[in-house]
């Protein structure tokens, strides 16, 4: 699916769990043919990513698998994870 949108999967990844913000409308338009989305399913996700907020854990190292005695390294790994690839500018002015 990454493939068709244009996206990598790392960056969807993000979309999905909250720490990148919504992409512009012409992926989410994609998005939604390829998912056979009805019209106003389509509506309700525009409406979404005008509402969209960033999850707790962006530019955190909070992770499931993180631990008080993890290295260095490892959390280092974690704050990239939950660092968003771009900012939130496609859907500021709606």
């Amino acid at each position: 699916m990454c493939i068709m949108l244009g996206v990598s999967k790392e960056m969807w990844r993000k979309i999905e769990r909250g720490i990148n913000p919504p992409p512009r409308k012409s992926i989410l338009r994609k998005f939604c043919m390829l998912v056979n989305a009805l019209s106003y399913e389509e509506s309700q996700l525009y409406a979404l990513a005008r509402r969209w907020k960033p999850h707790a854990d962006t530019n955190t190292a909070n992770h499931i698998l993180l631990d008080p005695k993890s290295s260095v390294e490892w959390r280092e790994a974690m704050i990239k994870q939950n660092k968003p690839d771009y900012e939130h500018k496609y859907w500021k002015n709606f």
